[in-house]
């Protein structure tokens, strides 16, 4: 690959990787942030709530500016307030401003529906495909790794070096970034809508809210119902406005057509099914042999359990592109949600030996890793060149959203079965089987993504070669 061709998928691959590493470098330093902090569980638990609603609302946005926009100038942006958000956060003297950090840090999630624009307008198909599986692959190897060096980093260094390393990652990725990405053209019209963003972003908020706070209050609790009550009204106008608008933010029309509903819903059931397992597996894990069912793991064998969930991932999804010109894109979309149903049905029928655990979250990491992948490599095949980023963008919100309700659920699921406080081995269980039977309806969705690219698109394809991207001096595609 040339250089030019390395840094564009490098750069952002590189920057996510290390932001979602140190997001999950966090959870298991709180006690450190809560001593030195003074903070109560409840600010704790906005460290991340803050971050997540930020994330909800300038994905979408971000995705759409990105269809407008030199996706390079975009990508730096990103970039330098992310990285802002994270050393305010690092430095931080009390938690509100910690909180303020994180919720800054939060925009970088834009990045991940830009990367998907930018390898489409600078890289060959190939290349742009191996690229998708990369982003999503070091996604989840990074979650693993920063489970495993959370414990060593706190305590050899102390928290604040988990945001202070990030902050040195962001600057060489930004460094890289700024010399290895070309510069892509602009829209040659459209307007971002400004009123649709605004009615999105506090529906999500509303939403995310309602989601994060409901194991607290009780999903049933009158202020839970208000905000999903508000969030309804919200989103309601706003699909209003979208449909009535000349160039809306989201496109609905567009959403609604095979690819982006079905990879959507995919994503849906993929964050679902991910993020009730990483609530559920972990305390599992941690719980007493004398259980009957757990090992007894501290946080650093936890991360070493689950790091080959990242691993597999990652070694797999550049192989996406080959496998869905071997045996056909339906049917890699097909494998990938099988494989997450399979894996967490495996862990619900055998989890009492380390070797049974790690069969099961590699077998869900292939999954995962293969369907998403497969899932944005569609759309980017499949959407105008114009929304190819925003309807990515929807796509990764619905696997926060989903994400969000599967972590809540599972941890309800959990708490329904305890006794003395404690999880019983049937709550796992349960929660295991309620991931690998939704994980049927991302097989169902599967089905309704067609199976080859249109021949409209297609003869397009063959009649409009791509325009190449401009670049700068010094720089080769």
């Amino acid at each position: 690959m040339s250089r030019s061709g390395f840094g564009v998928i490098g750069a952002p691959v590189l920057f996510i990787g290390v932001l979602q590493a140190m997001e999950m470098t966090l959870s298991p330093a709180l006690p450190l942030v809560q001593r030195d902090l003074a903070a109560s569980p409840g600010a704790l638990a906005w460290i991340f709530t803050g971050s997540l609603i930020t994330s909800a609302i300038s994905t979408p946005i971000v995705g759409r500016l990105a269809d407008m926009y030199d996706k390079r100038r975009l990508l730096l942006v990103l970039m330098a307030i992310s990285g802002a958000g994270v050393l305010l956060a690092g430095l931080a003297p009390n938690v509100t401003v910690l909180i303020t950090g994180m919720a800054v840090e939060g925009v970088w999630l834009g990045v991940l529906p830009l990367t998907v624009g930018l390898f489409r307008d600078t890289l060959t198909p190939e290349r742009a495909a191996t690229g998708n599986g990369l982003v999503v692959g070091v996604a989840a190897l990074a979650s693993a790794l920063g489970l495993i060096l959370a414990g060593p980093i706190s305590s050899a260094l102390g928290y604040r070096w988990l945001f202070l390393l990030a902050v040195a990652g962001v600057a060489a990725a930004c460094l890289w970034a700024w010399y290895t990405v070309p510069a892509t053209p602009r829209a040659a019209g459209g307007r971002v809508d400004w009123a649709g963003g605004l009615l999105l972003g506090g529906g999500l908020a509303l939403l995310m809210l309602g989601l994060t706070t409901a194991s607290a209050w009780g999903w049933t609790a009158p202020a839970t119902l208000t905000l999903f009550a508000a969030a309804a009204l919200t989103l309601g106008p706003w699909a209003v406005v979208e449909l009535r608008v000349a160039d809306p933010l989201v496109d609905l029309r567009l959403l609604a057509g095979r690819t982006p509903a079905g990879v959507t819903a995919m994503a849906l059931v993929f964050g679902f099914a991910s993020f009730g397992l990483i609530v559920a597996l972990p305390m599992m894990l941690a719980a007493p042999v004398e259980t009957g069912y757990g090992l007894g793991a501290d946080t650093l064998w936890i991360g070493i359990y689950m790091f080959p969930m990242g691993v597999a991932g990652t070694l797999v999804a550049p192989l996406v592109g080959p496998m869905s010109r071997l045996l056909g894109r339906r049917a890699v979309l097909v494998l990938g949600s099988a494989l997450v149903c399979a894996g967490t049905g495996l862990l619900a029928l055998w989890h009492s030996s380390p070797w049974q655990v790690v069969a099961g979250v590699t077998i869900m990491g292939l999954g995962g890793s293969v369907g998403l992948t497969a899932g944005l490599n569609a759309v980017a095949s499949d959407v105008p060149a114009d929304r190819a980023a925003g309807v990515s963008g929807v796509v990764f919100v619905a696997k926060s959203v989903g994400g969000t309700f599967g972590a809540q659920l599972g941890a309800m699921v959990l708490a329904s079965g305890a006794v003395a406080g404690v999880p019983t081995e049937r709550g796992f269980v349960e929660t295991y089987l309620l991931s690998a039977a939704l994980g049927l309806l991302a097989v169902a969705a599967a089905f309704v993504i067609p199976a080859v690219v249109r021949e409209a698109q297609a003869r397009a394809a063959v009649s409009a070669p791509a325009t190449k991207p401009a670049v700068r001096p010094g720089e080769s595609l």
